[in-house]
C-alpha cells in the first residue's frame, strides 16, 4: 500500500483532502416567554378587574326589560313625542337597543313588535316587524275594518278579536330625524296599530274582545 501511494506522489498525483461536512445552519431559537414577577402582579389584576368591569356595563346596558303586564297603570299613559333636538342619537339608539334585546328574549310568539311603554319608557317609539319608528302616525283609508285575532306580551296566554283596519299611511320618523311614509296592508297594517295602541295607552284588553278557548 504504501508503494502505491508513492508511485501515486511520484507521478504528480495527490490525493483530495477530506474536507469537513459543514454543519446545517439551525433556526434560531425563540426567546423564552417572559415569566409573570410577583411585581407585576398588581397590574395585572387591575386590567383582569377593568375588564370585568367594562363586560359587566355593557352586559347591565344591553339587558332585557321586563314586559309590564296588564292592567299595570303605565300601560294606561299616552306616550310622549320624542324630541329629537333635546336627545343625541346614542340615547335614541340605548333605547332601541333595550326594545331589540327585550322583544329577542321572549319565548313564545312571532315577536312581530314592541313598544316603548310595555317596558316602562313613556316614549312614541315603537319596533315593527324589524323596523324602529318614533313619533308614529296612523292615516287609514274609509275601508270598513276586519275582525283579526292577535295576541300581546303585555296581556299573556290570551287571544282577542280586534277590529282593524285593512290598510292605510303610516308616518313616522327614523333613528337620524328623516321623516318616512308609506302604504301598509295586512300584516304590517296590523302590527303598526297594534304597537300604536301601546303608545295611545291602550291594551288588547281594552280595544278588543277575548277569546275563551
Amino acid at each position: 500500500m504504501r508503494n502505491n501511494q508513492q508511485q501515486i506522489i511520484r507521478k504528480g498525483f495527490r490525493p483530495k483532502p477530506v474536507m469537513p461536512k459543514k454543519s446545517e445552519p439551525t433556526a434560531p431559537s425563540s426567546p423564552p416567554r417572559p415569566r409573570l414577577q410577583w411585581r407585576h402582579l398588581p397590574k395585572a389584576i387591575y386590567f383582569w378587574l377593568r375588564f370585568r368591569s367594562i363586560k359587566a356595563l355593557l352586559a347591565w346596558r344591553n339587558r332585557p326589560m321586563k314586559i309590564l303586564i296588564y292592567p299595570n297603570k303605565r300601560l294606561k299613559r299616552i306616550a310622549v313625542p320624542v324630541d329629537f333636538e333635546k336627545t343625541t342619537r346614542e340615547q335614541r339608539m340605548a333605547i332601541v337597543r333595550k326594545l331589540g334585546v327585550s322583544l329577542a328574549q321572549q319565548q313564545y310568539g312571532d315577536k312581530l313588535g314592541i313598544s316603548a311603554p310595555q317596558i316602562g319608557i313613556n316614549l312614541r317609539v315603537m319596533v315593527v316587524r324589524g323596523n324602529v319608528m318614533f313619533n308614529p302616525e296612523w292615516h287609514p283609508t274609509k275601508a270598513s275594518p276586519n275582525q283579526v285575532v292577535e295576541g300581546c306580551y303585555s296581556v299573556p296566554r290570551k287571544v282577542f278579536r280586534v277590529p282593524r283596519a285593512p290598510y292605510g299611511w303610516a308616518k313616522w320618523t327614523n333613528i337620524d330625524g328623516r321623516p318616512i311614509e308609506a302604504k301598509l296592508n295586512r300584516l304590517p297594517a296590523i302590527v303598526f296599530q297594534h304597537e300604536l295602541d301601546h303608545l295611545n295607552g291602550k291594551c288588547l284588553a281594552d280595544v278588543g274582545e277575548e277569546i275563551v278557548t
